[in-house]
């Protein structure tokens, strides 16, 4: 077992999503020196640093990073939005300490025979959270952490001898997983699209990235794949692997389910569960039951309330086109809120679906924006006749004004769709972020008369 008492631990990079506050939780309650750096300031940080007041072991340098604090540490736990060719990483590399992140640390105190990861472009929360709910409901001993909300640190007390873990992980995270040459034995991969490719150089780096999910699964361990996804169903995927492949489908499910969460992407997401209950042994009529009641994730396609016989949605979590495609696709002739920034992302499918399946369109300051309006003008885009005059909004800084202005046309029976296919780092901290201040945006804008 390893002990970390007494070490000198340096939680590089705090954030705002509960890794970084889980990271330094978890060295501090086993006795550790905890210092914590972050570029950012400490107002934007004090809800994550509000969460570390009791423990006098842990200090700050906010605002900076300084090489100082990697020459004092022993052990550097790398955020996972930290960039590769960060320097101050690179100084420590130069310095041989010892960088991991919190997934790594997990890998090594829980057996991987117990862990559950799902990876994917969209769909890793929700099939992470459906394949958590079928599995509790059917009386498996069962936790979920990860990329989800929750840092893989704090879970680790509730790991007993027969617990398993879901875990939720993005390609970053496998990225700092992939030195420990460790895979779990069951690994889902949802889907790939095009994403990141303002950080990986190409779809090929991109796919690859997701690949570390099973590079290193042996034949006694099961990957997942959706038969459905052209990226995934190809031998140019699947070569080489050793895990025993089980590809599931949407078709997998029978003719007459009826599940709460809407869309056709839905159906993949909870066929990817139903496939990995069949290796626990659960019985495929009361899985489809706890499936088919499963009321959703928040942020995505989330009904965040009705006003005059008018539905909100709040799918904050699209932060890129093909999410933004399959929000548009679930709720059509929609009045929607697109925008933010692009991350070097194609938009022509997505301005087509926009065109065809958009009431009106409200836009949030970005690039993205700019990209898709841009697009919208030039004759070329206008594909549908009926659609050729799409009223476009905006673009806006304010949800507050842009919510209001959409109070002014919105009519019964509408929908309101906040699903803006972008990232939000221009006017957010992050897409929860986002997501929290557009729901109390809707409360102000809305009143007492949301329900």
């Amino acid at each position: 077992m390893y002990s970390f008492k007494g070490k000198k631990v340096l939680v590089f990079g705090l954030g705002l999503n509960q890794g970084g506050v889980g990271s330094a939780k978890f060295f501090a309650n086993a006795g550790a020196e905890v210092r914590i750096t972050d570029l950012k300031s400490k107002s934007i940080l004090q809800p994550s640093i509000d969460q570390l007041k009791s423990f006098p072991n842990i200090s700050y340098t906010l605002g900076e990073h300084k090489n100082e604090d990697i020459d004092w540490a022993d052990l550097i736990i790398k955020n996972p939005s930290v960039k590769r060719d960060n320097p101050y990483l690179d100084h420590a590399r130069r310095k041989n300490k010892d960088i991991e992140t919190d997934l790594g640390i997990f890998f090594k105190l829980v057996d991987k025979s117990k862990i559950i990861g799902v990876t994917g472009t969209k769909g890793k929360s929700t099939t992470a959270s459906l394949i958590y709910a079928g599995l509790k409901e059917n009386n498996q001993d069962v936790v979920l952490a990860g990329n989800i909300g929750r840092s893989v640190l704090d879970c680790i007390p509730l790991v007993k001898e027969n617990t398993l873990v879901v875990l939720e992980i993005s390609s970053f995270q496998l990225e700092g997983l992939a030195p420990l040459r460790v895979s779990p034995k069951y690994a889902v991969v949802t889907n790939i699209f095009p994403d990141h490719l303002n950080v990986y150089k190409d779809m090929f780096e991109y796919i690859s990235a997701k690949r570390l999910i099973t590079q290193f699964q042996s034949s006694s361990d099961f990957l997942f794949l959706n038969k459905d996804d052209k990226t995934l169903n190809n031998p140019k995927f699947t070569s080489g692997l050793s895990a025993k492949i089980i590809f599931y489908s949407k078709q997998d499910l029978p003719k007459d389910f009826k599940p709460n969460l809407i869309g056709e992407h839905n159906l993949e997401n909870i066929a990817a569960a139903f496939a990995v209950s069949k290796a626990f042994n659960i019985d495929e009529n009361q899985m489809l039951q706890s499936l088919s009641s499963f009321k959703g994730v928040p942020f995505r396609m989330e009904l965040t309330g009705q006003w005059n016989g008018i539905k909100i949605i709040n799918d904050t979590t699209a932060t890129g086109p093909d999410a933004g495609i399959q929000a548009l696709n679930s709720y059509p002739n929609s009045i929607v809120i697109a925008g933010g920034m692009n991350k070097n992302m194609p938009y022509e499918g997505y301005v087509k679906v926009l065109e065809e399946n958009a009431k009106e369109v409200f836009f949030l300051e970005g690039d993205s924006a700019d990209l898709i309006m841009s697009s919208l003008r030039k004759p070329k885009a206008r594909r549908v006749a009926e659609r050729s005059n799409l009223k476009t909004h905006g673009p806006y800084s304010d949800l507050e004004k842009l919510l209001e202005d959409i109070k002014k046309i919105a009519k019964e029976g509408d929908t309101i769709l906040f699903s803006p296919a972008a990232t939000s780092y221009n006017l957010f901290q992050n897409e929860f972020d986002r997501g929290r201040r557009f729901n109390k945006a809707v409360e102000k804008v809305f009143g007492e008369d949301i329900s």
